[in-house]
């Protein structure tokens, strides 16, 4: 059986602090090169009346601010993870000073 160690969560918890923060920068920037890459076939879809100067940025650019969007969603959740574990292990401690 593996011992109980406080430290193993501490660690996981200070893991998941650090992907909530990259998680918005990373998947605006993901969003952001996929519509790069997907606006000439996005475009292409819209009808012909439909012209849009600098399409391939705004493209570009709504794709990453929806990125963004999910990012901070996840790093949310990310962050309840991580409070939830030092939660925990708090009550933990606690319980053993009893």
């Amino acid at each position: 059986m593996i011992p109980y160690d406080p430290a193993v969560i501490k660690k996981c918890a200070a893991r998941l602090y650090l992907r909530a923060a990259l998680s918005p920068v990373t998947s605006a920037a993901l969003g952001a090169l996929i519509g790069l890459v997907a606006a000439p076939y996005i475009l292409q879809a819209l009808p012909p009346a439909v012209s849009l100067k600098s399409s391939d940025w705004m493209c570009a650019v709504v794709l990453g601010l929806i990125g963004l969007g999910q990012g901070l969603e996840r790093a949310s959740q990310l962050k309840l993870q991580a409070q939830t574990a030092l939660c925990q292990l708090q009550i933990e401690q606690n319980s053993r000073k009893v």
